[in-house]
């Protein structure tokens, strides 16, 4: 290795003598490395060298980190351990930090193209940032010689890992990723090894921006954005010169030197302002067609609404059997908040617990046929409240990967293991209930799926439940009122013949009320009495919401027919959208339309309100990039005419505008 700058003298230019005088440690150090996978992706990788009494927190800390990836949560972590040697370490100085920001991903590109042709690299420039960009999928860094213009990574899938690495003065820090502390400390070794001109880094994070090119004449040179929000490529690629040292040395660096960097600088926030950042997430958002507004509406919920004085088809609301509008359930909402008052004055354990309560879940059991029921406030709450305490740190949580953002925050919150199974893919889910065996677990699913509006596969979930001995829980909160002959939801929707433990639902949507609930056996429902936090420190529901609820299931008991009606305009509309051309298919009022980009949906969404008709576009995150949509929502109540003519308006403005 060529000798460091004097500015830059390391403990590697010191003799063993010199070194062990110098510096002294009373303590072992271990180095931990982390590697995540989910099928054959790799997820998240991170390592510290750390004192041996950090070893806990930072396994727990990195496995977390794992868990909770942009990319998704890992089913493969491996947690590797070693000790290591004090006069083995190298210290660096960690280079000096500056940024370039930019408005667009093009422009952060030229800076980058800039900064190259400033180390002599014009010629090679433009094929080092293709080969950044576009080098997808990799593990670890491509090894570029400028030399030959050849790479020189012995495995091309795998690219060099650069391993053995930490922040002098920051182990016992055990806490989750930071981009800006690992980053520097990677470039600061990087651009140390020998032969290294150069590093460009492009994150594979969906949801972070900020890349950067290091080098000893640069520093470390923070760039964004490069890349759009919810991009999933990133890249890693090393600029080496072969004709001052060999790859082989440079790689062996890379790989096994154990290296510290010391003299790391705080990150300090952009601006003074700490509202400019958020200022700034924002209008990053508009440009991307992300950002998102409230829509003001003048009017009751059916399936015509009043918009800033113009009446506008509803095609958009949960009130799937329109009884948020019914005369019937708003009376009895009425009447219960004259009667027992605005209010309830407490949480159900305390002084908020009223006959209603007890009448409405005495209805839901008996409308879900079990032996218990348990009202929460919101279906969000519910889920929380639920998975949260059934489930603890012993215990493994399968989910779907389509499942509803509650289901995932209350995994998130029991601080179970989650493994995330395909989507409705029961032989999937089976393979990773072999793989991941425990005592305590519980397979969760949505019963309708909110932006696709498929069904869950029932039978073969809780066949899995009853092999595996696994709680098994559903959301129905798209499924009551909907499917099922007499709206009853997925149980009866196949023939009452499988039932999973827990049936979770919600008031809010065919109901046309306000809440959740758990339906399940007098055991679980007495646990979750006594476990559930969202259940048990919440102010319990008003009078008003669980009369309205009360009543809309007497409603739909009394007419059936109001679901059926629902189906056929599920059947009838999509035949019409046919006809136009366009591509749908749903089992269920939740019709999804694919546009592709956000763009376009959003300028398709904007010209069926301009001709009255209110189906909003529906664009990352919510659902994956680049599959922004139309979630058309049927109610019971719209007439063929109506669904006619929308199917032609839908057909007219994607044919003028997707892509």
């Amino acid at each position: 290795m060529p000798p460091l700058p004097k500015e830059r003298l390391s403990s590697a230019n010191l003799s063993n003598t010199e070194f062990k005088t110098q510096r002294r440690f009373p303590y072992a150090l271990y180095s931990i490395k982390m590697r995540a996978s989910k099928g054959d992706l790799h997820v998240s990788g991170a390592e510290r060298i750390i004192p041996q009494a950090d070893i806990s927190s930072a396994v727990s800390a990195l496995t977390e980190r794992a868990l909770h990836h942009g990319l998704g949560r890992a089913d493969f972590i491996n947690v590797k351990m070693e000790e290591v040697a004090p006069e083995k370490l190298q210290y660096l100085d960690a280079l000096p930090v500056s940024k370039r920001p930019a408005d667009t991903v093009e422009e952060t590109y030229k800076i980058m193209k800039k900064m190259l042709c400033e180390l002599g690299l014009e010629a090679k420039a433009d094929a080092l940032i293709d080969l950044l960009r576009h080098n997808h999928p990799i593990r670890g860094a491509v090894l570029y010689d400028v030399a030959t213009n050849s790479r020189l990574e012995p495995d091309h899938e795998r690219g060099i890992r650069v391993t053995y690495m930490d922040a002098e003065g920051a182990a016992s820090n055990c806490s989750g990723k930071n981009h800006f502390r690992e980053a520097i400390v990677l470039a600061t070794k990087v651009v140390n090894a020998p032969g290294i001109i150069a590093e460009l880094c492009l994150s594979d994070d969906p949801d972070y921006l900020v890349g950067y090119l290091a080098s000893l004449k640069h520093g470390y040179v923070r760039l964004m954005p490069m890349k759009e929000m919810g991009n999933p490529h990133g890249g890693r690629v090393f600029i080496f010169d072969s004709t001052k040292a060999k790859a082989e040395d440079a790689i062996n660096y890379l790989e096994k030197q154990r290296v510290l960097v010391r003299g790391l600088p705080v990150e300090k926030p952009a601006n003074p302002n700490p509202e400019q950042i958020f200022a700034d997430e924002l209008k990053q958002l508009k440009e991307q067609n992300l950002y998102r507004s409230l829509r003001t509406m003048d009017s009751e919920q059916s399936k015509y609404i009043e918009m800033q004085g113009r009446k506008v088809l509803m095609l958009a609301s949960n009130s799937y059997l329109d009884l948020a509008a019914d005369t019937r359930v708003k009376q009895a909402a009425a009447e219960a908040a004259l009667q027992w008052g605005a209010g309830s004055g407490g949480s159900r354990l305390t002084t908020g617990n009223t006959a209603l309560h007890e009448a409405l879940e005495s209805k839901l059991a008996q409308f879900k046929g079990t032996e218990a029921a348990l009202v929460f406030n919101t279906g969000y709450m519910a889920n929380v409240g639920i998975i949260s305490a059934l489930c603890n740190s012993e215990s493994v949580i399968f989910s779907d990967e389509y499942n509803h953002a509650s289901i995932i925050d209350g995994a998130r919150l029991s601080k179970a293991r989650i493994v995330v199974y395909k989507h409705n893919d029961m032989q999937d889910l089976e393979v990773k209930i072999l793989a991941t065996p425990c005592s305590r677990g519980l397979i969760v699913s949505d019963a309708v799926f909110s932006m696709d509006g498929d069904i869950v596969d029932l039978p073969a979930l809780v066949a899995l439940g009853q092999k595996y001995h696994l709680l098994t829980m559903i959301d129905e909160a798209h499924a009551t009122g909907v499917i099922g002959k007499t709206g009853h939801g997925t149980v009866e929707h196949f023939g009452n013949t499988v039932r999973p433990d827990i049936l979770m639902g919600t008031l809010s949507k065919a109901l046309g009320a306000e809440g959740g609930y758990a339906c399940a056996s007098k055991v679980i429902i007495e646990y979750l009495k006594n476990k559930a936090r969202s259940f048990i420190f919440a102010t319990s529901q008003t009078p008003a919401t669980l009369a309205a609820a009360l009543r809309a299931i007497e409603v739909l008991k009394e007419e059936p027919q109001r679901a059926q009606n629902l189906q056929h305009n599920v059947e009838f509309f999509l035949n019409a959208l046919h006809a136009e051309g366009v591509e749908a298919y749903s089992p269920t009022a939740i019709i999804p339309i694919i546009i592709g980009d956000e763009k376009s949906a959003l300028q398709v969404a904007d010209e069926l309100l301009a001709n009255g008709v209110l189906a909003p576009a529906i664009r990352y995150p919510t659902v994956a990039k680049g599959t922004a949509r139309l979630r058309v929502a049927l109610m019971a109540t719209h007439t063929e005419a109506e669904l006619s003519q929308t199917a032609k308006l839908i057909g007219a403005a994607i044919r003028k505008y997707k892509k």
